[in-house]
């Protein structure tokens, strides 16, 4: 197989992995309100939109303290991805149970986050590790796009946005590239041999760059608008499912 051959296969594979992770999240969490509240579950809304955030913070320990110096990357993504998904194959069957099993059910959402989130930097980093050109992420990434629009069409569709059955889709997404993981380029841990540095683990390095003007007028936008979007996410399928629009 020549270069150009080869390149084409690892942006195809590439391209295929960003589709299938953000269909996953897609898959289930933009009408997850509307499903919960639909199925005698509603209760459960702001605990299980509140996983994400709480995954999203140790995330990055984990990156940092495992995948980046211990494992390749692709592997550790294929373990996360199967993991969370059998997480999330499991909550049908507790759905169905009612409120009385809502614990449990908030339990598998955070298993499945904290096994989703650190995925979205492995992603990245397997793929800058593996294109000759970096100017080739933005035409990899977009496929994400894609997947995440694609999942709620699908749900559409299919009559499932207010359905468990979204679960089901997520989980065996999840599953799916958690296989397909393995055949990804392989890509060393970064940071092996290396030794443990608190300030770069916490990110407290990183707090230099706030004194420039336009990274500090970034952070803070991010940061404002992320207060409406977990409104957003958590209530807008509600919304739209009970004026009849989905």
């Amino acid at each position: 197989m020549n270069d150009s051959n080869m390149s084409k296969s690892v942006s195809t594979r590439l391209s295929l992995m960003m589709f299938i992770q953000f269909f996953i999240w897609g898959a289930w969490f933009t009408t997850l309100g509307q499903c919960l509240g639909e199925n005698g579950l509603g209760d459960l809304i702001g605990k299980a939109y509140g996983t994400a955030p709480i995954a999203a913070i140790f995330a990055p320990l984990f990156l940092g303290l495992i995948a980046d110096r211990f494992f390749s990357s692709e592997r550790v993504m294929g373990v996360l991805f199967l993991i969370g998904g059998v997480s999330m194959l499991m909550v049908p069957k507790l759905a169905t149970g009612g409120v009385e099993n809502g614990d449990a059910i908030v339990r598998l959402f955070l298993i499945h986050m904290l096994c989703y989130m650190p995925t979205l930097a492995l992603g990245n980093n397997i793929v800058f590790a593996n294109v000759s050109d970096q100017n080739m992420f933005p035409r990899i990434r977009v496929w994400g796009t894609v997947g995440w629009i694609i999942a709620g069409l699908a749900n559409g569709f299919l009559g499932w946005s207010n359905s468990i059955n979204i679960f089901w889709l997520a989980g065996a997404s999840s599953v799916l590239l958690g296989l397909f993981s393995f055949a990804l380029p392989n890509t060393p841990p970064p940071a092996k041999g290396e030794p443990i540095n608190l300030r770069s683990l916490l990110m407290v390095d990183a707090l230099s760059l706030l004194t420039k003007p336009a990274f500090l007028v970034f952070m803070a936008c991010s940061t404002l608008i992320c207060i409406p979007l977990a409104y957003y996410y958590s209530f807008t399928s509600n919304f739209l499912g009970n004026v009849g629009f989905i």
